[in-house]
């Protein structure tokens, strides 16, 4: 069985400037053409901190669990 999850490292920062490390959720995708036996990876509204999944609001922004500083995932 394939993997249908990853995880990618991906930079956020606070307005006050602290910047973190996170791990974003990808999910696996299939390709609209069905004559390809390929995918690709789509982005989820999901990071995961210290074994934590926390939901990402739809700017992308999210509640540090421990600190409760708010961060806004670099695109």
């Amino acid at each position: 069985m394939s993997k249908q999850y990853m995880l990618k490292e991906v930079d956020a920062s606070s307005e006050a400037g602290d910047k973190i490390i996170v791990e974003q959720i990808y999910e696996k995708m299939p390709t609209m053409d069905v004559n390809i036996n390929d995918f690709s990876w789509s982005p989820l509204f999901k990071v995961v901190i210290t074994d934590k999944v926390i939901e990402l609001n739809d700017d992308l922004t999210f509640t540090h669990p421990r600190t409760g500083k708010v961060f806004r995932l670099s695109s």
